[in-house]
């Protein structure tokens, strides 16, 4: 059974400690900004999660699988997004490739000279 945009906010609201109603109004604000950036035509990066980014498909022949007769489909717009290795490697259970496990290593060397 899928999880819900309102399973979403409880989950949020119960985790930070705060009132469903400000859980929601965050996660709605989220996913709203997110829009707002795809319909830019830029892409959203959050590192260890994934990236969402833009797909135009552009406009071509197909084929109605009732009769076989030749259709134009016009062009349109989609959303993409792609797993971050971390995320990808926690949901698949396999360890991180070396290249990635090396990145995140140094993205925490950096973080504890940037604090000192």
């Amino acid at each position: 059974m899928p999880i819900t945009k309102s399973d979403l906010i409880n989950e949020t609201a119960i985790s930070c400690g705060m009132a469903r109603d400000d859980a929601r109004k965050i996660i709605e604000q989220f996913f709203h900004v997110v829009q707002d950036i795809i319909k830019e035509g830029k892409s959203i990066e959050i590192r260890g999660f994934g990236t969402f980014s833009p797909k135009t498909c552009n406009s071509r022949v197909g084929r109605n699988l009732q009769t076989g007769e030749l259709i134009s489909l016009a062009a349109h717009k989609s959303m993409n997004f792609k797993f971050s290795p971390e995320l990808k490697a926690k949901i698949t259970g396999s360890p991180l490739k070396p290249a990635a496990a090396n990145k995140q290593a140094q993205v925490r060397e950096l973080a504890k000279t940037d604090s000192l």
